[in-house]
């Protein structure tokens, strides 16, 4: 039997169970009566697929438990289960499902045709998920990952060796659906920072991008930034005017696109020179705000201050700070308006110059990328853990927390 047609049976079995347990779950009233397991085996297979199906919220409760590609393959059995899946409420039902089981998104390595692994938090064993190699790709350059949210992923493409600026992609690995935005205003002498923000409507996400459009004098190093919107509710790019700073190229992470979203806020490094660096921000609101690291005495040394493999990571849904030393690190959390230090501890000996490529963090989990193996840190057992090679070596990784979903890339025109 093919697996569509057993996975079916399956499930069909399951909405006639969960049919006759709910006794009559339209509303009807019937008199208890003591049956044989004959009778009650008769039934419920003597349910009809409209009397399962009338049971609506059983229904997208059952098939909301299923994975992406499974529920996607059940539209092709009648118009009624097309329409079922795929609108807003049930994908809706079907992100809440998987936000139970969340697990990471790996690109182990940048490349024209992005591979992408989901990796399950406690194994950390990959397993290949999706290839992305959308059409209209600038062919010559590769795409990078540098967000994940509500099942989708930003990605980035470099337009040409020429062009410093580049493509932004937003893609659903799951649905294999991929959505090119329209290209920004030029950025001219640096290349642009990218932040992607979302909302409380799952379907809302907003892209911002600032870019430099010019020296405010000729010769002069003075350089003026802006910003441009574009939102999934209009399909375009927007100005919005002015913004003081541009964020900071992190080696590791091209296209200055280390940001991380938290707290309904993105963030960014901008400097981290003496005796504090400086934070900028945008909310959904289109606000920005510019905020100081947390201070450092400049009694200390160097290598004990802010230093360059400082990371930005949503722990918990807080905004937080992890800050690398020679054999320790800080954990700092943002909390009522000020920095907290919430954890110093040892770096493990990790044997490969300690480069750290890539972090981020799934509750109370921080992941640690080096250039060949990942490194787990607990926050409340406080325990270093040593987890899985990549499938290949990790040449500018990006890893983010993940939940498979139905949304598609453009917003839903159907509320």
């Amino acid at each position: 039997m093919k697996p569509f047609c057993l996975v079916l049976m399956v499930v069909w079995c399951l909405l006639a169970l969960f049919w006759s347990l709910s006794d009559g779950y339209q509303g009807k009233q019937t008199k208890k009566m003591v049956q044989t397991r004959a009778q009650h085996r008769r039934r419920v297979t003597s349910q009809t697929w409209g009397k399962v199906e009338g049971a609506e919220d059983v229904f997208h409760d059952i098939l909301s438990r299923l994975s992406v590609r499974s529920i996607r393959s059940f539209k092709t059995v009648n118009r009624y289960w097309h329409a079922s899946i795929s609108n807003k409420h049930f994908a809706t039902k079907q992100l809440a499902q998987s936000r139970k089981k969340p697990s990471y998104i790996a690109c182990p390595r940048a490349d024209k045709a992005m591979k992408l692994y989901l990796l399950k938090p406690g194994k950390f064993n990959y397993r290949h998920h999706a290839t992305v190699d959308p059409p209209g790709r600038s062919a010559d350059h590769n795409m990078h990952m540098i967000a994940s949210f509500n099942g989708l992923v930003c990605c980035i493409n470099q337009l040409s060796d020429e062009n410093g600026d580049h493509q932004i992609w937003i893609c659903n690995p799951s649905t294999e659906e991929t959505l090119l935005l329209p290209q920004g205003r030029p950025s001219v002498w640096t290349e642009p920072s990218i932040g992607v923000a979302y909302g409380p409507d799952i379907s809302d996400y907003k892209i911002f991008r600032i870019f430099c459009v010019g020296r405010r004098n000729a010769g002069k190093g003075d350089y003026l930034y802006e910003c441009e919107v574009y939102s999934s509710s209009s399909g375009a790019w927007r100005g919005i005017g002015p913004v003081l700073h541009l964020p900071m190229y992190v080696y590791f992470r091209p296209h200055r696109s280390a940001h991380v979203f938290a707290g309904g806020k993105i963030y960014w490094l901008v400097s981290l020179k003496d005796p504090a660096g400086i934070m900028l921000s945008v909310d959904m609101e289109e606000n920005f705000e510019v905020m100081k690291l947390p201070y450092y005495s400049t009694d200390l040394r160097d290598e004990d201050r802010i230093t360059v493999t400082t990371y930005l990571i949503n722990l918990g849904g807080s905004l937080s700070l992890v800050v690398l030393h020679v054999d320790y690190f800080d954990v700092w959390e943002w909390k009522e308006a000020s920095w907290v230090l919430v954890i110093e501890d040892y770096l493990p000996s990790m044997n490969f110059c300690d480069i750290v490529l890539f972090m981020t963090s799934l509750e109370k989990e921080i992941l640690f990328v080096t250039e060949s193996r990942l490194w787990t840190y607990h926050l409340d057992t406080r325990k270093w853990k040593k987890r899985g090679r990549p499938p290949t070596r990790f040449t500018n990784p990006a890893i983010f927390p993940f939940t498979e979903s139905l949304l598609p890339c453009k917003l839903y025109v159907c509320k």
